[in-house]
């Protein structure tokens, strides 16, 4: 079945909303109007034209992937956060030490975002003239148009701030001068864009072919989306040194949670019955799944041939992968046990000899721990390994679980230096990296961009920064645990009830398990203004076995050597850390396999936005730099 969002685009019909690339390419700070025929007649007078000039923005959701080792940038932001570690030690764009005013991650998201814009740009401007003249398919094109531009300026205000912002093509006069427009400004022209366009989609599309297809749903989760983040750099301040504004904090609150509830009251949306289905290829093709995944990154509809590489670089070596991303203990310890309890709680049940038992379900579907058994998918064989941290062989099983010992080449071996145990603290990804259905190296599942869960959490956490503190917030919140077999929050802990800020800790926690690896987590530890705590210690992971003696085959597992006292702390009750469920090492931390050792003396406020890179400042010297930045 043809895939009208991507790949099978008329080059003819394309090259309007692709010309400005062509004339001077995605490097440049933002993209001239091109001078051409096809702007000065009436080429995006019809249907189809505009049809196909949407298609050339939907690519742009890719941030051109095949120029960045095959993987969209935005997919590895949450691991610049102390969730996420990449394989070298220290020299993560999310430890601290590197100059981002050069950094190529930063610099190159600022061009794609800004390529993207301006392909919108060219759409909107060209079938501007004769919108109103045209049916209602051409109008919703151009209202996804619209919506895509959206979209991209979110990023872009989310990422750097104060932004150069356009809603027509770049003239040569602006170029001359190019403003930053204030973040708030910027947002509430993208509401007021938003408003203008909802009309022109509906809830859902009624066509298979349709699917993944910008509808109603989308157009009013970013508008939540937005309000929320507004919301939160109103109240507790935006970048370095940033102001807090109470009146304007409610008045984006209010719009997020309006938006959102327009979304669970009318859009026929539900949760997936299944976790596990949103992030495997043939989870996502079902209608259950299709339900709650309002917005993907597509690879795997309709016959689509387009892959990835994110998951080579997730998985173990022994099982054929090099993972190079992991996560870390930190973000481990924040998932309850299953008793809806934190860990440091005597009544949770936690046993830090066996730390994964009994806890919240969505761990184990989203990180691979010790003992747990991976799958091993090259697309023509698939294997299966118990996972082990502390010995050079690990058990292998065939399809009818007979059981080899095999080499443990994340262990030992020429690239174990990169693996999870040496270059990692011990975890691997599981989330998108469950390879029951597809092999590792051409994997076709979707990335999520917005599903039905973070709406329900939005509405929570909105209300809940208003002080709204009824049943509708619990029920919100509950619907996303409930899913996972988590007891109510009440249940967990009456104390909760009408209390802004446990409500406040829980809707957090829950955003933190429930969307961590979506690239949202790094958003809201800026919005949130927690960096400074999360980013207080080294990232810690598995404890460190003693008595390993190679010649006489010792190898000892590490968790049998805990000692009961080897719980982390999360600070004094009620403090910011304890609210934030941040937990600390450091009373046993010379137990532990350690990485990143500079995070303690690393973080600025100044990273709560990235700079704006300095090849732009040297095209456009008059733009001004955030904040804490060389100037």
């Amino acid at each position: 079945m043809k895939n009208i969002i991507k790949y099978k685009i008329n080059p003819k019909l394309l090259l309007a909303a692709t010309l400005v690339i062509v004339l001077s390419g995605c490097s440049d700070y933002l993209e001239r109007t091109p001078k051409s025929q096809y702007l000065s007649s009436d080429f995006f007078n019809n249907e189809e034209a505009i049809k196909e000039g949407a298609s050339g923005c939907y690519q742009m959701l890719y941030q051109n992937l095949e120029s960045y080792s095959s993987i969209p940038p935005m997919v590895l932001w949450d691991c610049y956060t102390p969730f996420g570690i990449e394989r070298a030690d220290n020299s993560s764009i999310g430890v601290g030490n590197i100059d981002l005013t050069t950094n190529y991650a930063v610099e190159y998201t600022w061009a794609t975002l800004y390529t993207s814009v301006a392909r919108c740009n060219t759409v909107l401007d060209g079938a501007t003239p004769y919108i109103n003249g045209l049916g209602s398919k051409a109008k919703q094109y151009f209202a996804e148009t619209k919506m895509l531009r959206v979209y991209y300026y979110w990023e872009l205000v989310s990422l750097y701030g104060d932004i150069p912002y356009f809603a027509t093509s770049v003239t040569d006069d602006q170029l001359k001068n190019i403003p930053r427009t204030p973040w708030k400004q910027v947002v509430d022209s993208l509401l007021t864009d938003i408003d203008g366009l909802v009309d022109n989609l509906s809830w859902k599309q009624s066509s298979d072919a349709d699917w993944g297809r910008i509808d109603k749903s989308f157009a009013y989760g970013m508008k939540a989306r937005l309000a929320l983040y507004a919301g939160s750099w109103c109240k507790f301040g935006f970048g370095k040194g940033g102001v807090q504004d109470a009146a304007n904090a409610t008045k984006y609150f209010t719009i997020a949670a309006e938006a959102a509830k327009k979304v669970m009251d009318e859009s026929g949306r539900g949760l997936c019955s299944d976790y596990n289905k949103l992030f495997t290829r043939a989870g996502q093709l079902t209608t259950d799944a299709k339900n709650e995944n309002i917005m993907q990154m597509i690879f795997s509809d309709q016959g689509a041939t387009k892959t990835h590489y994110l998951s080579a670089g997730e998985v173990c070596r022994t099982v054929g992968g090099q993972s190079g991303r992991f996560p870390t203990q930190q973000l481990v310890d924040t998932y309850e046990s299953s008793n809806g309890k934190r860990i440091d709680d005597p009544t949770s049940g936690y046993d830090p000899k066996n730390p994964f038992a009994n806890r919240d379900p969505r761990l184990k579907y989203s990180i691979y721990t010790q003992h747990d058994t991976i799958i091993g998918n090259t697309g023509t064989k698939k294997s299966k390994i118990l996972m082990e941290l502390y010995s050079p062989k690990l058990k292998s099983f065939d399809a009818v679980g007979n059981v080899t010992m095999i080499d443990n080449l994340d262990y030992t071996g020429s690239v174990a230096q990169y693996g999870y145990i040496q270059s990692g603290v011990g975890y691997l990804w599981r989330k998108y990296d469950h390879f029951d259905d597809e092999g590792i190296f051409v994997p076709t599942y979707n990335f999520m961009l917005m599903r039905y869960a973070e709406i329900l959490l939005t509405f929570a956490e909105a209300k809940i920064e208003l002080n709204q503190l009824d049943v509708t917030v619990s029920n919100a919140i509950d619907q996303v645990r409930s899913r996972v077999g988590m007891p109510s929050i009440f249940i967990a802990d009456p104390t909760r009830a009408g209390n802004q800020e446990k409500m406040r800790q829980v809707v957090r926690r829950e955003r933190k398990v429930e969307l961590i690896k979506e690239s949202l987590f790094l958003f809201d530890m800026r919005r949130w203004r927690i960096g400074a705590l999360q980013n207080a210690e080294p990232t810690y992971g598995y404890p460190i076995a003693t008595g390993v003696n190679a010649a006489t085959n010792t190898y000892p597992d590490g968790y049998s050597q805990v000692t009961s006292d080897m719980v982390p702390s999360y600070g004094t009750a009620g403090s910011t850390s304890d609210m934030n469920d941040i937990a600390s090492y450091a009373s046993y931390a010379t137990k532990l396999r350690k990485r990143d050792v500079s995070r303690p003396t690393s973080w600025d406020d100044r990273y709560y936005v990235w700079p704006i890179p300095q090849t732009e400042r040297k095209k456009a010297p008059w733009l001004t730099q955030n904040d804490g930045y060389p100037q």
